[in-house]
């Protein structure tokens, strides 16, 4: 129970709340709708029907928990037998105390042309006792009431800003009123779902992330289909809406649900296969790393075969070239595009960038929010970004058809092999100095790359010191063994200089420094990785005249 046994600012009640539509499995013919009552009021049923007709049907689910603040009873109904293509009208809650009256429309019968509206990273984390989230259901409602002909809203993570806290669902639910009462909401879990505060009053204190998203699967596993891999449905779960596929895959034990994505994928019989996943594999932050899941997941994603993957978390927004095993195509055919989609709450992140990999790149740094429309349209699909104050961001359709996406836009080729770290290209820094394989082993000048990533190098006659992510490592050109703070490692072949420059082999000076690389035989770069979000900015010794800051 809440702090001193009184019910919190929007605790549950004897009326119903939290009311939220959701589909269940066929789209044509089931539908779910969930409310929340206080834990005394147990009993509940849903009124509904066409107009003028409606029947009753009793709650299939109703549970009571007790949360970090409050005590409540969840109640879960799942509709069977609905007609396609219509309208229905219902009430919740028991003989006295119940919903205003809301409505739903069922999908077509094997429809081929439809809507829907992506968003993520919506949530708010203030004011920190009352999130307010009215931004984002006015956004909703502006696009919902330009673009009517939506069906569902998918998001793609961090619905909240702190999943295992119930004061935080309630200002979402607070926020989206007059939304997902009607339109179902398809949400896919995120970092911040998956986190929560051991104590939240007077401040929140604590902050843990757990490896189960544990109050979202109680609160929605029973409004979702149930068709994920054991132990992880609710987070996990697909759904078929006329000629479209979709996979949702939550971020806890990607190992678990690699199998499980990679047949639900394949075994799909629909013309387009959509996926989501809230990190993005091809990141647009300067520190983004995807080494958490897509070890995993690239079975799922390119050879179940996805033609678009949803991401968010990044709050900006960018969209990849058809991308296979890190090598970018040009064509549909040739691979998934990655579609990272901005962030819904004006929530911003400073200094993301365009990489290698991004076709199209806006770094959202203004406080609005951002929303896409997609649109299927038999073979093709149209996805339009927009701020929440009406500028268009962005619009790209796919054509399988034709096999083309528009606007035209060809993945790089290079001639010379270029360099780059986290997709990042060195450009001026590396200006004229190109990788080279020599008795098939690949070469770099090393220092500059540490050099332009802000590491500390220091150049001599006959050495390169280098110094980067707590490692460090003294080459010297005439020999094999490098000093390193791990001790001495043998390469392969010396070092040697070109253009004033001490080429290295690329496999061992990686291992060093705890980074992993890759060659795109493609589009002919190496791009190195690590897993590490620091940022290795070479700082000079601290003294009384520098350690003033400027923020």
């Amino acid at each position: 129970m809440p702090r001193n046994c009184e019910k919190p600012e929007r605790g549950s009640k004897k009326n119903p709340d939290h009311i939220m539509l959701s589909f269940c499995g066929n789209a044509e013919t089931e539908m779910a709708v969930m409310w929340r009552t206080d834990a005394e009021t147990k009993d509940g049923y849903i009124l509904f029907g066409e107009e003028n007709s409606k029947k009753i049907k009793a709650c299939d689910i109703h549970e009571t928990v007790k949360t970090d603040i409050d005590e409540s009873t969840y109640h879960w109904v799942r509709l069977k037998d609905l007609k396609p293509s219509t309208k229905y009208y219902y009430t919740v809650g028991n003989d006295e105390f119940r919903s205003e009256e809301f409505s739903f429309v069922t999908a077509d019968e094997k429809t081929e042309n439809f809507s829907f509206l992506v968003i993520t990273y919506h949530q708010k984390g203030s004011p920190c006792l009352l999130p307010d989230y009215s931004s984002v259901g006015e956004m909703l409602k502006k696009a919902l009431n330009e673009h009517p002909e939506v069906k569902f809203i998918f998001t793609i993570g961090d619905n909240c800003d702190n999943g295992q806290n119930d004061l935080q669902w309630n200002g979402m639910f607070e926020g989206l009123k007059g939304v997902i009462e009607s339109v179902p909401y398809m949400m896919t879990t995120g970092n911040h779902d998956n986190r929560g505060f051991i104590t939240y009053f007077p401040e929140p204190t604590g902050k843990f992330y757990l490896e189960h998203a544990d109050f979202f699967d109680f609160q929605f596993g029973n409004a979702y289909p149930k068709n994920g891999p054991d132990g992880y449905t609710g987070e996990n779960y697909s759904f078929d809406f006329g000629n479209a596929h979709f996979t949702v895959m939550g971020i806890n034990a990607p190992e678990k649900v690699s199998e499980w994505a990679y047949e639900d994928i394949k075994n799909s019989n629909r013309l387009w296969k959509i996926g989501s996943y809230h990190f993005p594999i091809y990141p647009v932050m300067p520190e983004g790393q995807n080494d958490d899941g897509y070890p995993w997941l690239r079975k799922p994603i390119e050879q179940g075969r996805l033609d678009l993957l949803f991401a968010g978390h990044e709050h900006s927004f960018a969209r990849t070239f058809p991308t296979v095993n890190d090598e970018l195509f040009d064509r549909p055919s040739q691979g998934p595009v990655h579609y990272i989609a901005g962030n819904g709450g004006g929530n911003i992140y400073h200094s993301n960038c365009q990489k290698v990999w991004h076709s199209c790149f806006f770094p959202q740094e203004e406080r609005t929010g951002m929303y896409t429309i997609v649109e299927i349209n038999g073979s093709v699909l149209t996805a339009s970004a927009y701020m929440a104050d009406g500028r268009t961001v962005d619009v790209f359709t796919i054509d399988k058809e034709k096999d083309i996406i528009t606007p035209y836009s060809l993945a790089p080729v290079y001639d010379r092999t270029k360099m780059c770290f986290k997709g990042r290209m060195l450009e001026l820094s590396a200006r004229g100095v190109y990788p080279e394989k020599k008795n098939g082993i690949w070469f770099a000048p090393f220092g500059v790359m540490i050099q332009a990533i802000g590491g500390k190098v220091i150049k001599e006659a006959d050495s390169l010191f280098c110094e980067a992510y707590s490692h460090n490592a003294l080459f010297r050109i005439g020999e094999k063994s490098v000093r390193t703070d791990l001790g001495t490692v043998e390469l392969p072949e010396e070092p040697y200089f070109v253009d004033g420059q001490m080429f290295i082999p690329v496999e061992e000076s990686s291992k060093i420094f705890g980074m992993t690389w890759y060659y795109s035989e493609r589009n002919n770069f190496i791009n190195w990785n690590t897993p590490s979000e620091d940022k290795p900015l070479c700082r000079h010794p601290l003294n009384r005249k520098n350690i003033k800051r400027r923020f």
